[in-house]
């Protein structure tokens, strides 16, 4: 392939039109509104991050750049709207786990429910948690993961954790079971994309004739085959509070 290959860029993904599927993205509304807190470095590689697809699919959401977000006017604004009940999917011990916890109707207080998503690796979304001190008074919502991630591409610390757009999915699969969201096959979108994109980077890390910034010096590893990473053994994956005390 030669280098005109990603000349022409998609404006909605931000991807060459040539790997873009966009037209093939069926997107659908959600009862709960999400808010995607991106990580500048996350923008910055957005061909291979799953957040902006993830916007891409749900019609009740919005990505938000920033490391922190004490001082974002756009997150001060929804945390303090009154039509609005925030909430922030970060896993910890007071969390509430929607995969063992039901969540009442009345829980949000005829508000419009609404989930920021920290989107960045593993050390930037703990940092940007830590950072935004005005998340931790935020109800906090978990699940458990009880699938290993397929975003093959990339190197999880743990085997629970799991992409942004897979964790969306694995949300609203839970809202459903309660009887909070009514989405029948239309989240499987969500997965759908994902699984282009890794055989898209695949394709890609397989062929030595292209010379783009898709092309990788090695093919991916089969995640069972690759090694634990050893900072992450004794390392908290999560923030929390009692841990910066």
């Amino acid at each position: 392939m030669s280098g005109d290959y990603y000349r022409s860029m998609c404006n909605k993904c931000l991807r060459p039109t040539k790997a873009c599927f966009c037209e093939e993205i069926v997107s659908f509304a959600t009862q709960f509104e999400f808010r995607i807190l991106m990580h500048p470095k996350e923008a910055k590689y957005s061909h291979i991050g799953t957040g902006r697809m993830a916007n891409l699919v749900l019609n009740n959401c919005q990505i938000i750049v920033g490391a922190t977000f004490d001082n974002d006017p756009q997150v001060q604004k929804l945390i303090h709207a009154k039509e609005y009940f925030p909430m922030v999917l970060y896993p910890g011990e007071n969390a509430i786990n929607i995969s063992r916890q039901s969540l009442a109707k009345d829980y949000f207080q005829n508000k419009k429910p609404l989930i920021f998503i920290l989107d960045g690796t593993w050390p930037c979304a703990k940092s940007m948690m830590r950072d935004s001190k005005t998340l931790h008074g935020l109800p906090r919502l978990s699940f458990d993961s009880v699938t290993e991630s397929k975003f093959s591409i990339r190197h999880q610390p743990a085997k629970f954790c799991l992409s942004t757009i897979e964790s969306i999915y694995q949300v609203l699969l839970n809202l459903e079971r309660q009887g909070l969201e009514n989405l029948g096959d239309k989240k499987e979108m969500l997965l759908s994309c994902l699984q282009k994109l890794v055989n898209f980077q695949k394709k890609c890390a397989d062929d030595p004739n292209l010379k783009t910034v898709y092309r990788r010096r090695h093919s991916y590893k089969d995640p069972s085959l690759r090694r634990a990473s050893k900072k992450w053994q004794d390392r908290k994956i999560c923030f929390e509070d009692r841990n910066y005390s």
